[in-house]
């Protein structure tokens, strides 16, 4: 082969190889686009079933002012929207909307009270009495309320059991205390002493409402699992079981008022002081909505926390995705 025929092997070899190559930038190209087209495709629709989840919170709120008022500032379990799922169509899909109580539980924030009227000794001791009935021991739980007490408090002093900076800044990953009222119970994975199994333990039975005080509980909306919230706001001498009878006593439709509640024997023998009857309502200034927006073979869930404030709704928080 002479030298003429073997330059024009030699171009024809790299034109080849470059054409293969170009083919290979295309198609990595072309994949690319494609990822990205279908991300952004993605994404619109996440921020449309958002935006419809919103939306629905709006019609949420209004639905549980309408029934404040239907029902004259009771509420109880027998209650329609307590006990019916609420399907709204949508143009590609459909929503579903859980109404539920919110103030069977112990707020979190309570431990921020001031000390001075010992309102936050009394928390503590509610919390222990909590944990206790939820199967954790009496020293951890002491020791964790007082880390609780020091994660929400806005000072740096440290109670006995409990931690402060100079714990959370001297682990492997550093952190400061939060020295404010908690947005979510799921702050409290971050607190000393709570570990994966006490939280799974204790959050059911915890919110973190807007406020200090202790969580106002509708006693029309109790139910036989929230025996252990129920006996911790009591006292020493409820068991489970006794607060389990309790709330399998109450007559249907719930408690008229308060009144009849405090007059059952079994509460009535317990001789309440005004600082626990103070908790116990008829009504829910606090409740649930749970959204689920089904659109293209997806789910999205959104759960949003309502305060009543008079005759108004409010939204206090949004969670978007699993509530645990």
């Amino acid at each position: 082969m002479n030298k003429r025929n073997q330059q024009k092997g030699a171009a024809l070899l790299i034109v080849l190889l470059l054409a293969a190559t170009l083919s290979f930038i295309a198609l990595a190209s072309m994949e690319k686009i494609s990822l990205s087209a279908a991300r952004a495709g993605n994404v619109n629709e996440r921020s449309e079933a958002i935006w419809q989840a919103l939306a629905i919170e709006t019609l949420a709120t209004s639905a549980i002012e309408t029934a404040y008022d239907a029902n004259d500032s009771k509420m109880s379990r027998e209650d329609p929207w307590a006990n019916e799922q609420i399907e709204l169509p949508l143009d590609d899909g459909m929503a579903r909307v859980v109404f539920d109580d919110a103030t069977t539980c112990f707020n979190i924030n309570s431990f921020a009270q001031s000390s001075e009227d010992d309102a936050q000794n009394l928390a503590i001791a509610e919390f222990v009495r909590l944990s206790k009935h939820l199967g954790l021991g009496e020293f951890e739980a002491e020791a964790i309320a007082q880390s609780m007490a020091d994660w929400v408090d806005g000072d740096n002093q440290r109670r006995p059991q409990g931690a402060e900076d100079e714990y959370y800044t001297t682990l492997s990953s550093p952190y400061r205390t939060a020295n404010k009222l908690a947005a979510s119970v799921t702050e409290i994975r971050a607190i000393k002493n709570v570990t994966k199994d006490v939280y799974l333990a204790l959050v059911p039975a915890l919110c973190a409402m807007d406020r200090q005080g202790p969580s106002p509980i509708n006693v029309n909306m109790l139910e036989r699992g929230d025996a252990a919230v129920l006996a911790a706001v009591l006292g020493d001498d409820v068991s489970l079981r006794g607060a389990a009878d309790i709330i399998a006593g109450r007559p249907p439709g719930g408690y008229s008022d308060i009144t009849a509640f405090l007059a059952e024997p079994s509460v009535k023998k317990l001789g309440l002081k005004n600082e626990v009857t103070r908790r116990f309502e008829i009504t829910s200034r606090y409740l649930k909505a749970r959204a689920e927006i089904i659109y293209d073979r997806k789910v999205l869930t959104m759960t949003s926390e309502i305060a009543m404030d008079g005759n108004r709704a409010r939204v206090v928080s949004r969670r978007i995705g699993a509530e645990m």
